[in-house]
């Protein structure tokens, strides 16, 4: 009985003369025993906007270098444009710009930049680079081919749907199987293959609602699909949409909070949750209220809509978000309205 629990590693991006000026990444930026005075983080990611919040409150000088045009693209286009406004205000975030070539000047080091758009260029000055691109398999060095472990094109272990790998009782779990990244879902993932290697009782993984966090401020929670997968998955008619703003409940507006939001995605005909979308404080609390129900045999709303919340709490917000159930283009129509209304 063998286990791959061989974890990930970081993706290094081709930029010319890294190699030679040096650079962290998030495997070895936490072993500086002295805080940088500046810090250039190539990446637009989540590892990227929790390092760069965490260097910007100890007090340096962070400027984050993202490829996709869009902060945090793996989050609803709405939580996406709010973190990286918010995050702004205390740092530099460069979005659609392609980190070219590392150099070093003294004691500096130089990152040439290039927006991808228009092809400006801008030559960003730090005393550290660190490298947030993404994260992947550590099968390079492994050689499981030579067990007879599939891999797929990128080099993640391929496993069943009981987490077993081709090779008879060799099991991958965690980042070996390239399947959500997250410490949260690893640890899910030994419980099934407990159960399925140990106690031999064939249980499936259920990868319907794997949940995430992104602790910066504000902080972001999120689980099940984005608005545009289940109306892509479902149809636009078939899914409705609610969001409230902390701001229009009691303990929002006695925190003196703006614009954070929850959203929620539902299915129409049974209230079955298909997804939710938090920022703002406390997010990756309140949103463990929805995670719980879909881990229900019907998944549906009704029992948060029908149970009693605390008032003043903050967890009213989530209550509301669901009591609030619009179609996707009312939804879409109102968000266009709001931003027209914060220009204003």
């Amino acid at each position: 009985m063998i286990f791959l629990s061989i974890g990930s590693k970081p993706i290094i991006p081709p930029i010319k003369g890294l190699k030679e000026v040096g650079y962290h990444t998030s495997d070895t930026i936490l072993y500086e025993k002295k805080l940088p005075e500046s810090i250039a983080i190539i990446g637009g990611g989540y590892i990227a906007a929790e390092y760069g919040h965490f260097f910007s409150a100890m007090g340096s000088k962070v400027t984050i270098i993202g490829r996709n045009p869009r902060f945090l693209p793996q989050e609803e286009p709405e939580v996406s444009s709010l973190a990286g406004k918010e995050l702004a205000k205390r740092l530099t975030l460069l979005t659609g710009y392609e980190a070219l070539e590392a150099s070093r000047a003294g004691n500096r080091k130089n990152v040439l930049t290039t927006n991808r758009q228009n092809g400006e260029q801008r030559t960003i000055e730090v005393q550290e680079i660190m490298i947030a691109s993404g994260r992947g398999p550590t099968t390079d060095i492994l050689h499981p081919e030579r067990a007879g472990i599939e891999t797929d094109g990128r080099g993640w272990v391929q496993v069943d749907e009981f987490l077993e790998t081709s090779a008879p009782n060799v099991w991958a779990f965690g980042d070996a199987n390239g399947k959500y990244l997250f410490k949260h879902k690893a640890n899910y993932d030994t419980t099934i293959v407990y159960y399925n290697a140990v106690l031999k009782r064939k249980v499936p993984v259920d990868y319907h609602a794997v949940p995430h966090a992104v602790f910066t401020d504000p902080e972001i929670a999120s689980v099940g699909l984005r608005e545009m997968e289940a109306i892509e998955k479902y149809g636009e008619a078939e899914i409705l949409i609610g969001l409230e703003r902390y701001q229009d409940t009691a303990k929002g507006e006695a925190m003196a909070v703006k614009d954070y939001f929850v959203k929620v995605i539902v299915q129409r005909q049974n209230l079955k949750i298909l997804g939710a979308h938090i920022i703002g404080p406390q997010a990756s609390v309140l949103i463990q209220e929805i995670i719980n129900l879909m881990y229900t045999q019907d998944q549906s709303a009704q029992p948060l809509l029908d149970a009693m919340h605390i008032h003043p709490a903050l967890n009213e917000v989530v209550q509301r978000a669901f009591q609030g159930l619009t179609t996707a283009a009312q939804h879409q129509h109102e968000l266009r309205h709001q931003m027209q209304t914060d220009k204003e």
